[in-house]
């Protein structure tokens, strides 16, 4: 199984950042190493906007050390890209002339609106989301990025980020609500002359960066939310106006103890909530989205579009779902595909009203149900639901993705009960139901296929009055087949509420 590693280095204004991915031929992928310095370009810019040799020289010993680790991985392709405070300072082209020459390494300088652009790409390659704006705030700037039905329609680069704003309006203590009112004015200025930024209410604003992803963090703390994951977390209004209203007025010293916070972003989380206070507000957006994905996804999503084109066409829960099979799973996939097409035949049949909800669920947990066997064949199941909740499923909710781990794991006198208490926060009460049917799904569907898919040639399914008829055509006795679908039968016709029969017949005689 051949592949290629590319390594993607992001130098930012408050930190600089190195990913490496793993592609195989046929462009399932994943990431190997992730590294994060926190450099802080920003307040090394010197009041004539250039930033001195001595600045930069303080980084060059990180950037080797990443290229160091790229040679430890065999990484194929460096990919080095530099954001605002590099872009903005006037010796631009200075600095990424000392880079190359001292080590050898190219620096891409990305602009304001291609950072919009590859952070959309990010985005959109990791969210099911057709519609909304980006907010990215980096260090020395914040990126707005509009789109609509799946495409890229506009961004722009306001030159106020978290740490170059910290600096210019706040205090290491606390600021003064003349000096919030003071920033929030200078962003409206900026976003005044763009007009395309109030012309599109209504739609849900996608967070990018650690300003986001702390605040989300302590959001979650402050609710107790059950499921620690940021990709694809939704935050009400209410949960970043309570953080604006409070953090900025609370010493530095108070700050540090607030839950969820890290100690390095105690300054920098005030000039990060106003900013995402402010526009929020402009925008007219209704909720926040938070995505784990961005400008370095964006980077090497570029790539991956020109060497994977198809791949890259499909929809994000199927690439999802397509990258954790080739990594992570030692099922095979044309069973996985059996099953999941039993799946689908008995649930058209049996639910009179579907929804696009419970088909992406069918689809994730029958491809998925068996992923725990990687880590151990004991305790399968309930290693495939962990892996699940966990680990992340693009193109699910954080809700679609429990129910698609309870499902994976369905025990409905244990363990399915004690994971819908734990997760009552998240979960709805008709979940229950959802659960036990298409749990009882997937345990039919695995009885007839979960041994090699050998024996069940064909199936046809017929639901007559309160009876579910199955017709099995079978190159041979089904010894095992049986066994199972006398063990799923009572909770088939429970949770269904109807009779299960099952006729069989030999392949060879019809």
């Amino acid at each position: 199984m051949t592949s290629h590693r590319f390594g993607i280095i992001d130098i930012g204004s408050n930190s600089i950042r190195l990913v490496i991915y793993e592609v195989l031929h046929m462009g399932a992928h994943r990431v190997l190493y992730e590294k994060k310095y926190a450099a802080r370009l920003s307040q090394k810019v010197d009041p004539d906007g250039t930033i001195s040799y001595d600045a930069i020289a303080s980084i060059l010993p990180v950037l080797r050390s990443y290229q160091e680790i790229c040679a430890s991985y065999r990484v194929n392709n460096i990919r080095a890209a530099a954001t605002a405070a590099i872009r903005n300072a006037r010796n631009r082209d200075e600095i990424t002339t000392w880079i190359r020459n001292e080590i050898g390494l190219e620096v891409q300088l990305i602009s304001g609106e291609d950072e919009g652009r590859l952070g959309f790409l990010g985005v959109i390659e990791s969210l099911s989301i057709s519609d909304g704006f980006i907010i990215d705030i980096g260090g020395g700037s914040t990126e707005i990025t509009l789109f609509l039905d799946g495409q890229y329609k506009d961004s722009l680069s306001i030159p106020y980020g978290a740490v170059n704003s910290h600096a210019r309006y706040g205090s290491s203590a606390y600021w003064s609500r003349d000096m919030v009112d003071a920033f929030r004015s200078s962003i409206h200025a900026y976003l005044k002359d763009y007009s395309w930024t109030q012309d599109h209410t209504g739609l849900p604003l996608v967070g990018l960066g650690g300003t986001v992803r702390s605040l989300a963090k302590m959001a979650q703390k402050k609710q107790e939310y059950s499921l620690p994951v940021m990709h694809n977390y939704r935050m009400e209004p209410e949960d970043i106006r309570v953080f604006y209203n409070t953090l900025p007025y609370i010493p530095s010293d108070q700050r540090k103890k607030t839950p969820g916070l890290s100690k390095d972003r105690t300054d920098l989380i005030i000039p990060g909530v106003i900013l995402l206070q402010t526009i929020f507000e402009w925008l007219e957006s209704t909720h926040y989205i938070v995505s784990g994905a961005g400008l370095r996804d964006g980077l090497f999503y570029e790539m991956m579009q020109k060497d994977y084109p198809e791949y890259m066409n499909q929809e994000v829960l199927t690439k999802s779902i397509w990258n954790l099979l080739h990594f992570n799973s030692s099922a095979p996939a044309e069973e996985m595909n059996q099953l999941r097409s039993c799946m689908e035949q008995l649930y058209q049949e049996l639910e009179a009203e579907s929804s696009l909800s419970d088909k992406r669920i069918i689809y994730a947990s029958a491809m998925l149900y068996r992923i725990g066997e990687r880590i151990q064949h004991h305790r399968a199941s309930q290693h495939s639901l962990y892996w699940i909740k966990n680990h992340g499923v693009w193109g699910l909710s954080h809700r679609e993705a429990i129910i698609t781990a309870m499902i994976a794991d369905y025990h409905p006198k244990s363990r399915t009960p004690m994971e819908m208490e734990h997760h009552k926060d998240i979960l709805r009460v008709e979940d229950n139901k959802r659960v036990a049917r298409l749990g009882s799904l997937l345990r039919l569907a695995s009885a007839l296929y979960g041994s090699g898919g050998s024996a069940v040639e064909k199936m046809t399914v017929n639901k007559i009055n309160d009876t579910l008829q199955l017709k099995l055509i079978c190159r041979r006795e089904p010894f095992i087949e049986l066994k199972e679908l006398e063990d799923i039968k009572k909770e088939v016709e429970k949770t269904w509420k109807l009779d299960m029969k099952w006729s069989i017949s030999n392949s060879s005689m019809s």
